[in-house]
């Protein structure tokens, strides 16, 4: 699973962006800049009960994508984020989901569950009803 980001150089430094984290960094050279990129979102990602290794792979122009090998807290982490960046409570965002339990949409967020892709959809949906999380499977490049 990867999010896209984008780097560009700006004066004398190298900004990069992740729209759908709404968070942005910057280096010295591109190489720094990949490296505080990988360091933001594992920064951001550090959820109690389990550490993300982001990795970085660069595509074509100024997009890049960063990415984890597990799957199952990367999601959750991407849940954690998108929610925080639109102002919701946990309660709000379950509700949104449709049910009564604050648990049936914790358990996605705190990696206990894996949520299908078909259930992601329905997770980010309550989330942002008008936005979306783009997110990207297999290898990015």
């Amino acid at each position: 699973m990867w999010v896209q980001g984008h780097v560009r150089k700006r004066g004398k430094f190298w900004l990069v962006d992740f729209p759908a984290l709404d968070a942005a960094t910057q280096g010295m050279s591109k190489a720094e800049a990949y490296d505080m990129a990988r360091d933001l979102v594992e920064t951001l990602a550090d959820i109690e009960g389990f550490k993300l290794s982001i990795s970085i792979t660069a595509a074509k122009g100024s997009v890049f994508y960063a990415g984890a090998d597990d799957a199952k807290s990367f999601a959750a982490f991407l849940l954690r984020r998108w929610r925080q960046t639109h102002g919701l409570t946990l309660e709000e965002a379950a509700s949104r989901l449709g049910s009564r339990s604050l648990n049936a949409y914790s358990r996605y967020e705190k990696g206990r569950n894996e949520p299908t892709i078909s259930m992601m959809e329905k997770l980010v949906e309550a989330i942002s009803p008008k936005g979306a999380l783009q997110v990207y499977f297999g290898n990015p490049a």
